[in-house]
């Protein structure tokens, strides 16, 4: 009597078990998903007003705003950056930053002409950046208190974590968006080199003696 009690209780155990593993899968609208976190792309517009000191270079919090308006826009190579002088000490420096930004990955910076505006005389400049920025959600645990009685709940939406660290990776995030052509392979190449491995028939590296030569 007791083991056939056992065996029903385990499986209305078991079957709850699969039914919510079965909710996981199919995405079920009870179970938290991905769909709470999306990932989008989006054009962004974002702009800094710097100050320079009496050594003509950038204070302290107008480096610091700098950057992190340059970091949270992306990789410089994908920004239009526009640079805004306020004052002849602003427009000297314009031009010493584009300079910068140059060398260190971006290509599109423009300085523009100066102008003058008595709202914005405690500035001496302005940077701008234009860029398309992915918003990322953050995958934190849901419900801290409910992790050892429903880890699935407790833990949020799966592989929030894993899209997001790969949308972090991405070197244009307009791809995240839009299908790309591939780009050209040389199947035949790419088998060989496979082949030669599993026959460990691998070429051997080029091996050259400089000291011939003297």
């Amino acid at each position: 009597m007791y083991l056939r009690l056992i065996f029903i209780f385990l499986c209305i155990f078991l079957t709850g078990c699969e039914h919510t593993v079965n909710q996981l899968r199919a995405g079920d609208e009870e179970v938290l998903t991905g769909e709470r976190y999306p990932i989008n792309v989006s054009p962004s517009v974002s702009a800094v007003s710097l100050k320079l000191t009496n050594q003509e270079g950038l204070d302290e919090a107008s480096f610091a705003s700098l950057n992190t308006l340059l970091m949270n826009q992306g990789r410089l190579i994908d920004q239009v950056i526009l640079i805004q002088p306020f004052s002849s000490d602003g427009e000297q420096f314009a031009f010493r930053l584009k300079s910068t930004l140059l060398k260190a990955g971006a290509k599109q910076v423009k300085v523009q002409p100066k102008i003058y505006d008595s709202g914005k005389s405690q500035w001496d400049l302005r940077v701008q950046s234009q860029a398309m920025v992915v918003s990322i959600p953050d995958c934190q645990i849901h419900d801290a208190g409910q992790w050892a009685i429903s880890p699935y709940e407790a833990i949020g939406p799966l592989g929030c974590a894993t899209r997001s660290n790969l949308a972090r990776m991405v070197a244009d995030p307009r791809d995240l968006i839009r299908s790309k052509p591939l780009d050209s392979a040389d199947a035949v190449t790419s088998v060989g080199a496979v082949e030669r491995y599993y026959e460990d028939d691998l070429k051997e590296l080029l091996d050259i003696d400089f000291n011939e030569d003297n």
